[in-house]
C-alpha cells in the first residue's frame, strides 16, 4: 500500500515506524560488522567478572560499613544532630536547590544517547569509555532500589511540611525504619550511590589517565552535599550510598580495565640502598 492510499494520520505513524525499524536494523548490522573487541563493550557485558572483583576484600568492607553506617548514627542521635547542624549552622534548608537532584538524571541520559550514538558508529574508543559507567550505575540503582525497599527509612521530613517551625524537633524519625512497608525509603541516598558509582567506575577502567581518572568525584561530593543541606537525606543515607556506590563502580571499572588493559601502569622497584623507585611502563 501507498503512502497516498492512507489516511493523514495514518501517514506519519508509518514513516515513524519505519524510520526507527531501520534504525534499529542500522544498530545491529553495525554491532555484527565490527571487531569482536568492540562487540564485547556493552554495559551488560562482563558482569560476572565484575561480580567477582566485588566479592574482593575491599568492596566487601566497605559495603559492611554502608550497612552499619545507619546503626551507629540512627540509635544514638548522631543522624539527628548532624540534621539540626546542616539546617541551623550551615545555610541548608528543604529543597535548597534543584540542580543536585537532578543532576544524575541528566548525566545519565546523556551517557545513554552518547554509548548509542557510540554503537551506532562503531566508536569502540567512546565505547570502551562509557560501558563501565552504565553497567555500575544500573547495578547501583536497582540494588539501591531493594535496599530501599527493604529498609524502609523515613525521610528526615517523612511527608510533613518542610517550612513547619517545629519540624527538627522530631529526633525520633532518624529511628523510624519500617521494612517491606514503606516503598522506596530513605536509606541509602541513591543520588549519592549512583554519582559516586559512575566516578568509580570511570576511575578504576582509566587508571591510564592519573588524577583526571578523579574528575566524577568532585561532582559526586557536590550531589552529596546537596542531598545533606537540602534535607533530603540523613547523614548515614549519604555515607551508605556513597561507599556502596564506590564498591559497585571500582568493582565494574576494574572489569573493563583487567579485560581489555591500560596503555600504561606505574611500578615500585625496590633499590639496593633500601629505597624504591616509581617506573611508568607503556606500549608507545
Amino acid at each position: 500500500m501507498s503512502l497516498s492510499g492512507l489516511s493523514a494520520r495514518q501517514a506519519p505513524q508509518i514513516v515513524l515506524a519505519r524510520a526507527t525499524l531501520a534504525a534499529i536494523c542500522l544498530l545491529f548490522a553495525a554491532r555484527a560488522g565490527a571487531e569482536p573487541s568492540c562487540r564485547e563493550l556493552a554495559p551488560w557485558d562482563r558482569l560476572g567478572e565484575s561480580g567477582r572483583n566485588f566479592a574482593r576484600p575491599l568492596p566487601l568492607s566497605l559495603s559492611a560499613v554502608a550497612v552499619a553506617a545507619p546503626f551507629g548514627f540512627a540509635p544514638t542521635g548522631l543522624d539527628q544532630r548532624l540534621r539540626v547542624a546542616s539546617q541551623r549552622d550551615l545555610g541548608g534548608r528543604p529543597n535548597l536547590e534543584p540542580v543536585t537532584i537532578w543532576t544524575p538524571y541528566v548525566i545519565g541520559t546523556g551517557l545513554l544517547v552518547g554509548y548509542g550514538v557510540s554503537a551506532l558508529v562503531q566508536s569502540c574508543r567512546a565505547e570502551r569509555a562509557l560501558a563501565p559507567v552504565l553497567q555500575a550505575g544500573v547495578v547501583t540503582l536497582a540494588s539501591v532500589s531493594l535496599l530501599k525497599f527493604g529498609v524502609g527509612r523515613r525521610f528526615p521530613n517523612g511527608g510533613t511540611d518542610p517550612n513547619a517551625p517545629d519540624r527538627l524537633d522530631h529526633p525520633e524519625r532518624a529511628r523510624d525504619f519500617a521494612p517491606f512497608q514503606r516503598g522506596l525509603g530513605g536509606w541509602p541516598s541513591g543520588h549519592t550511590a549512583i554519582m559516586f558509582s559512575g566516578a568509580a567506575a570511570f576511575r578504576a577502567s582509566n587508571p591510564e589517565l592519573g588524577v583526571v581518572s578523579f574528575a566524577g568525584y568532585p561532582f559526586a561530593l557536590a550531589v552529596a552535599g546537596g542531598m545533606w543541606l537540602g534535607d533530603h537525606h540523613y547523614a548515614s543515607d549519604i555515607i551508605s550510598g556513597a561507599l556502596f556506590g564506590q564498591a559497585v563502580g571500582d568493582s565494574a571499572g576494574q572489569s573493563f580495565a583487567q579485560a581489555f588493559g591500560a596503555p600504561g601502569a606505574f611500578t615500585v622497584l625496590p633499590t639496593n640502598d633500601g629505597g624504591f623507585v616509581v617506573e611508568w611502563a607503556g606500549v608507545w
